[in-house]
């Protein structure tokens, strides 16, 4: 998804894929371009972007390497947003780049019209990551540079507030069916408190926007939920790590005495995995 909107964005002359259907679909998205299958029959480019997953960056630099494609001073970017440029093994005179766009990709056709305003992460070789941030920055990404040691746990971050929050959604919304809430009438419940908790965090901060039972110190009520969740011990461990981190951010706040929370840490501490 993420190579068929980036691939369009920059307007990509040269697609490869292990699939030439999929590389023939992807020059229809673009409009223009020359769909293979093979290294063999890639021409020079100033800019070589690989966009596979992690586990295929390595193989597919080492195959741009072995075809002498490849000349001084051209660059080499993926798009991993957990690897460092590190991984492509390509000569030295080869410049070495990572962009990740901090954006999900799962519609490219709504991409293309979202993609503005995204966050890119760039690492590597000066030269290329001043040309990537003056590229990217052109088709609209707000693009900053990274410690490429960092890169794991930059990543981590944007999983935890894209894919995980996504997962923590579903889970809530199982929670509410369990409940014999309709689907139709749980989606009416979270959309605007969703809504309102996200637009609360982002005009302030996590100690400002937090709110519940964890925030006015209500251990009662935190009982009553682990207790509610007794039949389903996922969801339990869930909020309980969720809950042991809302307690750090309480803690700042002015409601809930230590007591309080102590007592709160204490029932959910029963749910911490311990050696």
């Amino acid at each position: 998804m993420s190579a068929t909107a980036l691939g369009s964005a920059l307007k990509l002359q040269q697609i490869i894929n292990t699939s030439l259907r999929s590389a023939e679909s992807a020059v229809a998205f673009i409009g223009s371009g020359t769909p293979t299958t093979s290294t063999d029959s890639l021409l020079p480019a100033d800019i070589w972007l690989i966009a596979t997953p992690d586990h295929a960056i390595a193989p597919v630099a080492t195959a741009l390497t072995e075809s002498g494609v490849l000349r001084a001073g051209d660059i080499v970017v993926h798009c991993s947003g957990a690897l460092s440029s590190e991984v492509l093994g390509v000569p030295t005179e080869v410049l070495r780049a990572s962009v990740h766009p901090s954006h999900s990709f799962a519609n490219p056709e709504a991409s293309l019209l979202s993609f503005a305003g995204s966050a890119c992460a760039v690492e590597g070789d000066d030269v290329a990551t001043q040309r990537l941030m003056g590229l990217f920055s052109a088709i609209g990404g707000r693009c900053f540079t990274l410690d490429r040691q960092h890169k794991a746990l930059y990543h981590a971050a944007t999983v935890m507030a894209s894919n995980n929050l996504v997962s923590l959604l579903a889970v809530s919304q199982q929670m509410l069916e369990a409940a014999s809430v309709s689907a139709q009438e749980s989606r009416t419940i979270l959309q605007p408190l969703m809504q309102n908790t996200f637009s609360n965090y982002l005009k302030s901060n996590p100690v400002a926007a937090l709110t519940g039972p964890i925030s006015r110190g209500d251990s009662s009520t935190v009982a009553s939920h682990l207790a509610s969740l007794e039949q389903h011990p996922d969801w339990r461990a869930i909020y309980s790590s969720l809950g042991a981190a809302a307690l750090g951010i309480a803690a700042q706040q002015p409601y809930a005495s230590k007591a309080q929370l102590d007592a709160i840490a204490r029932l959910l501490d029963r749910d911490s995995p311990h050696e």
